[in-house]
């Protein structure tokens, strides 16, 4: 499972990343949004927490971590399906969505911007919501992590 994070304030990034390490995420894609805290991250920094928590965990593979990219140009250059989530998403059965090659996206906080979830829209992804208070990033993604996790 691939998550398209937002760009957000470091520390919640990275425990983000973690978490969804040992979960099971397989690869990890920086957004930058209308609306991040932040512009781009420590790549390096990120990779060590990733095999960090693989070894914690057991996981034999560490994830993969693009580069930081604007929403715009991921948008452009990506071919997979994908779950956008926003709280004026559909209620959704997450879990009957989820394929091996689908991307989650997860927004920054204060969410997308009306103009992203147009651009997301034109994209084809389905805008989802979780049914649970609403969330924040770091913990929406982790959420998500786990759903895609309990698929089955």
């Amino acid at each position: 499972m691939a998550v398209a994070l937002a760009t957000i304030k470091k520390d919640n990034f990275e425990w983000a990343v973690q978490k969804c390490t040992e979960i099971g995420a397989t690869e990890f894609i920086p957004v930058i949004s209308e609306r991040s805290e932040k512009k781009g991250i420590n790549v390096e920094r990120v990779r060590k927490i990733m095999i960090e928590a693989c070894e914690q965990s057991g996981r034999g593979d560490i994830p993969t971590l693009r580069e930081p990219i604007l929403l715009q140009d991921f948008l452009d250059a990506e071919s997979r399906p994908m779950i956008a989530f926003h709280t004026d998403g559909a209620t959704a059965d997450i879990r009957s969505m989820v394929k091996d090659d689908i991307v989650a996206c997860v927004g920054p906080e204060g969410g997308w911007a009306d103009a992203e979830i147009e651009l997301f829209e034109k994209k084809g992804a389905t805008l989802a919501h979780l049914d649970l208070p609403v969330l924040r990033a770091e913990t929406a993604a982790i959420v998500i992590a786990t759903l895609f996790l309990y698929r089955s």
